[in-house]
């Protein structure tokens, strides 16, 4: 069995998923490749799409907001959207490549993948086994829109929003949204600490600002250093946002503080904190859930991670902070509260599974194995 696993740098988020996805394929002997669907266009057009992006999401999250908001006016019209049309460009090169590789189905943790999937399936009438991960706890504008033999979700209530946009109930799973392994291993704070070097007679407070490192961040350490006083310590997880890292040690440098550059240590950090405040991204999310950590989402960019931001909080998992105050009175509160941090804990445990990439793989592996593999046709 052969897997193509599609993924798009626009956040880190999909990119996370897909890299557990191919850690639990290889746990499970099957063989993979990687690639960006844009790719298959031009070099230059996967870099475009990237920068713009994590530009947009970076300098305007309110414009993001907008455009997330017109995709689901768009998506009510019944029409294809532009994201099909733009996907449908490279189809016919994924498809020669699909055919040339021998591949037995495609696996995507973003949209672009599913969508240039789906042209192909359209225009040829070949069936290519498609699978589709959703890393955002809502169905996102024109994820219905994609034709996929399964639809991976993060929660029922999540694969009941799906149901209702028209896609077929035995196609879609509630998995949960993939996360790799090392979220779940039990690691004891002070050991965490130790590997880290934080100190361990300190509170630690954690700051995740997303894969390209956005939201109100100076704003925050400083109203939470002015907070904790000498009883805790700042860790700031700043992504790929070499900018921001520097920005804040020359700033902070002198306080009870560290910027952290972009990490394969989050699940160690995450392991170390008292308090977790992030970004609602829903990759992230997932990961401290996992990590079972008491966790404030704020900074929310206007779309799906405002609807991540308050699936977690209606189901007891996060506080959801509006404004920097609210954020650091609740972090402190649940630093200083075990009570209320453990009630968190315990919503985590009782809402999200932490065997989501197995169960995709498992089911997969299933599909293809009731199908016949490798599919004829590619």
């Amino acid at each position: 069995m052969k897997l193509l696993l599609l993924s798009c740098p626009t956040g880190e988020g999909h990119n996370s998923a897909r890299r557990a996805l191919a850690e639990e394929l290889k746990r499970q002997g099957v063989e993979y490749v990687l690639a960006d669907p844009v790719g298959f266009q031009s070099k230059r057009a996967r870099e475009l799409v990237a920068a713009a992006y994590n530009g947009l999401i970076r300098r305007a999250p309110t414009v993001f907001g907008m455009v997330y908001r017109a995709g689901a006016v768009y998506e009510s019209t019944g029409l294809r959207s532009p994201v099909y049309y733009a996907n449908a460009h490279y189809a016919s090169t994924l498809h020669d490549y699909l055919q040339a590789e021998r591949f037995d189905g495609v696996l995507s943790t973003h949209l672009f993948g599913l969508e240039a999937v789906t042209a192909i399936r359209r225009r040829t009438g070949a069936h290519i086994p498609s699978f589709g991960v959703l890393t955002d706890y809502t169905c996102i504008p024109f994820f219905a829109e994609v034709d996929a033999d399964l639809y991976f979700v993060p929660h029922e209530q999540v694969a009941a929003e799906l149901a209702r946009k028209g896609i077929p109930s035995d196609r879609i799973v509630a998995s949960g949204i993939p996360v790799s392994r090392r979220f779940r291993v039990p690691v004891e704070p002070e050991a965490a600490r130790m590997t880290l070097g934080l100190p361990l007679d300190r509170r630690i407070y954690l700051l995740l600002t997303g894969g390209v490192g956005c939201g109100h961040v100076c704003v925050l350490c400083e109203e939470l250093l002015q907070r904790i006083g000498e009883d805790g310590f700042l860790c700031v997880l700043t992504g790929r946002n070499d900018a921001l890292r520097e920005q804040l040690s020359e700033r902070f440098g002198s306080f009870p503080f560290r910027a952290v550059p972009f990490t394969g240590d989050v699940p160690l950090f995450l392991r170390a904190a008292d308090a977790v405040i992030s970004k609602p991204g829903g990759l992230s999310a997932t990961e401290a859930a996992v990590s079972n950590v008491p966790l404030v989402h704020f900074g929310a960019i206007p779309g799906c991670e405002t609807r991540n931001a308050a699936f977690f909080a209606d189901h007891g998992m996060s506080l959801w902070a509006k404004n920097v105050p609210d954020a650091v009175s609740c972090a402190v509160e649940l630093a200083h509260d075990p009570v209320r941090a453990e009630q968190i804990r315990q919503k985590q445990r009782e809402t999200l599974s932490p065997v989501a990439a197995e169960t995709v793989v498992t089911r997969i592996r299933e599909q293809l194995g009731k199908e016949g593999a490798p599919c004829p046709t590619v």
